[in-house]
């Protein structure tokens, strides 16, 4: 769905592109910034993930790439990101400067008049769709990810070496390999945060 449309030299500013419901009840929302706003308009994309960050339900909001935004929230739907995302980039927009790099002038872009209201969606809403396993698992490596991994990994580790060293206990195995492999998945996704 095609959000903003006409404010940049005709194009939409953003598109909403996926809506994926993930299995515990969160979805995950896909916003495509064109290349004429994420590029000489950077900063208004930074902008747009810290002011998606204050917003109650939204859980995350990874900056994939400097075109691609990803909210992952509960309880607020995908058309309730957009008008949120319209109304930040409507009322800031024509005030802000463009990114020094670009040899682009704002008046050459920037719809003329600037309308009194932003611009109704285009097309039809994402359908949501359901996260399958694998899917699952190529999600970008998020910070809450790797801790909730590390932690979970360590105190299954402690546990299972605490019974493994009782008199008479458990031998504690599956405690470790659980531990183990928890620590093993959140140190993977720490070495792809710094990676990327």
């Amino acid at each position: 769905m095609e959000r903003l449309p006409g404010l940049l030299a005709g194009e939409p500013v953003y598109w909403i592109e996926r809506v994926t419901t993930l299995g515990d009840g969160r979805l995950r929302t896909e916003l495509g910034f064109s290349d004429v706003a994420a590029h000489p308009y950077e900063r208004l994309v930074a902008g747009t993930v810290a002011m998606l960050q204050q917003v109650g339900g939204v859980d995350d909001v990874i900056h994939e790439q400097r075109e691609v935004v990803v909210v992952v929230s509960r309880g607020v739907t995908a058309e309730q990101i957009g008008d949120l995302v319209d109304r930040y980039w409507f009322d800031r927009l024509p005030s802000t400067p463009v990114d020094p790099g670009f040899a682009t002038d704002p008046a050459d872009v920037l719809a003329s008049p600037w309308p009194s209201a932003p611009p109704g969606p285009r097309g039809e809403p994402p359908v949501p769709a359901h996260l399958d396993l694998r899917e699952a698992m190529l999600l970008p490596p998020s910070r809450r990810r790797m801790w909730t991994y590390l932690v979970c990994g360590a105190v299954a580790l402690a546990g299972g070496a605490a019974l493994a060293a009782t008199p008479g206990g458990a031998d504690g195995m599956l405690p470790l390999v659980v531990g183990a492999v928890n620590i093993a998945v959140g140190t993977r996704i720490a070495v792809r945060r710094r990676a990327s």
